[in-house]
């Protein structure tokens, strides 16, 4: 059985919550801010670090912080 770290924080969002990471997640203007909102999303999906990392082209380790 392989190691897969510490299990990641749960993200859980309300519907507002989750309307405005989604709106953020499309602000082209803000590339940053949209990378960001992405990850977030992703995560509170329940997705691992491993695969939201690999969705936008980043490190786990990135995604994990």
């Amino acid at each position: 059985m392989s190691h897969r770290g510490p299990r990641a924080v749960e993200i859980v969002l309300s519907d507002v919550e989750r309307a405005e990471w989604g709106r953020r997640a499309a602000d082209e203007a803000r590339p940053s801010v949209a990378e960001r909102a992405r990850i977030i999303l992703a995560c509170a999906d329940d997705a691992s670090n491993t695969s939201v990392a690999a969705g936008v082209g980043l490190t786990t380790m990135t995604v994990g912080k």
